[in-house]
């Protein structure tokens, strides 16, 4: 059967109608993937992004608290030094203070610091137990460590034949002069490296062997067993 012009002509242009519409659905079918494939990638690029600016913040932020603990420690020692510092200043001025009353005191009350340097001679005497013994002092104390040498001798002696066993009963040996060549420095508080408040010390065997026990020697002892009161006293809050 053949077909006349119209009917081809109405074939084909249903046959190229057909083509079309079946292109521009598979036109839109690709549109729409790669649409969604676009939106899924840009999803991933922005995922990825965000987690890395995220790690990047968290980890500037932990840098930075770590530089704040750092520059927190660091003011809280400068802080804790300053008040150390300030603590050691008022605690040396109160030894300071204490070395002045004592020179004052005993200078007032001469009976008493005979009697202190009594003693110290006879407590030196008992820790050097040596029969040949000088004694030096100051040059201004050498008239009252003169009026006191013999008793404070007989003092040891007598003590050391009653507490010591192994003498048996007997009086030790000793010869103990004031060391003629050697005086311990006058009180100045303007060169404290170089004053002594009074006392005396004590040697033997040829300066071999010395007991110092000046008063600056039993001030030194008192300030450093007291320094935690007077630190107290001054500073309560710390």
């Amino acid at each position: 059967c053949n077909m006349d012009d119209n009917e081809a002509g109405s074939v084909l242009s249903s046959m190229i109608q057909f083509i079309k519409n079946h292109g521009e659905e598979q036109a839109e079918q690709l549109k729409r993937e790669a649409e969604q494939e676009f939106t899924i990638e840009c999803e991933k690029i922005v995922g990825t992004e965000k987690d890395r600016l995220d790690k990047i913040f968290e980890a500037r932020l932990e840098q930075e608290g770590v530089e704040m603990k750092i520059k927190k420690s660091k003011a809280m020692n400068v802080q804790r030094i300053r008040k150390m510092v300030e603590r050691n200043k008022w605690a040396e001025e109160t030894h300071k203070d204490s070395h002045l009353k004592l020179q004052e005191r005993m200078a007032e009350n001469p009976d008493e610091y005979k009697e202190i340097l009594k003693n110290l001679i006879v407590q030196s005497l008992i820790k050097l137990m040596e029969t040949n013994v000088k004694v030096m002092c100051r040059e201004s104390d050498e008239e009252m460590v003169l009026e006191i040498l013999e008793e404070a001798g007989q003092i040891y002696k007598d003590l050391m034949k009653e507490k010591v066993l192994v003498l048996n009963g007997k009086e030790p040996g000793l010869n103990i002069i004031i060391d003629p060549k050697k005086y311990l420095p006058e009180y100045n508080p303007e060169t404290p490296q170089n004053s002594c408040s009074g006392g005396v010390k004590l040697h033997a065997r040829k300066g071999r062997i010395v007991i110092s026990n000046t008063l600056d020697d039993r001030l030194a002892l008192c300030y450093q067993e007291s320094i935690p009161q007077i630190r107290k006293l001054l500073y309560p809050s710390y």
